[in-house]
């Protein structure tokens, strides 16, 4: 019974979050639509101009390249679960190699 009205009131929260939140966005983006300004301009080609578009060209295309290439080498993974399970197997080859001191410790005492 708890856990159901628990529920009900999560899910009436959400649904009247969800309901602000989208008059908002609705509200905001009308508001982005009536604010937009839109501004061209024009500039005389000159050599300079022309050298500056052609060395613009050039970085575009080498850093689609340079993306390409970094997309292509996969990046080292850190799996969580292969580092957990050598964390295990190292605590417990340290756990017997000091259950073997104390046992040839005790040995060695038992013999003197």
């Amino acid at each position: 019974m708890l856990l159901n009205a628990t529920l009900l009131l999560f899910a009436a929260y959400a649904f009247i979050i969800g309901h602000s939140w989208k008059d908002a966005l609705q509200e905001q983006h009308m508001t982005t639509q009536a604010n937009v300004v839109s501004v061209g301009a024009a500039v005389e080609e000159t050599e300079t101009n022309i050298l500056v578009s052609q060395l613009d060209d050039r970085a575009r295309e080498l850093d689609a390249r340079e993306a390409a290439l970094t997309r292509q080498v996969p990046a080292p993974s850190t799996d969580t679960r292969t580092l957990a399970l050598i964390t295990v197997i190292g605590t417990g080859l340290l756990g017997l190699i000091l259950l073997n001191f104390y046992l040839d410790h005790r040995r060695r005492m038992s013999l003197a």
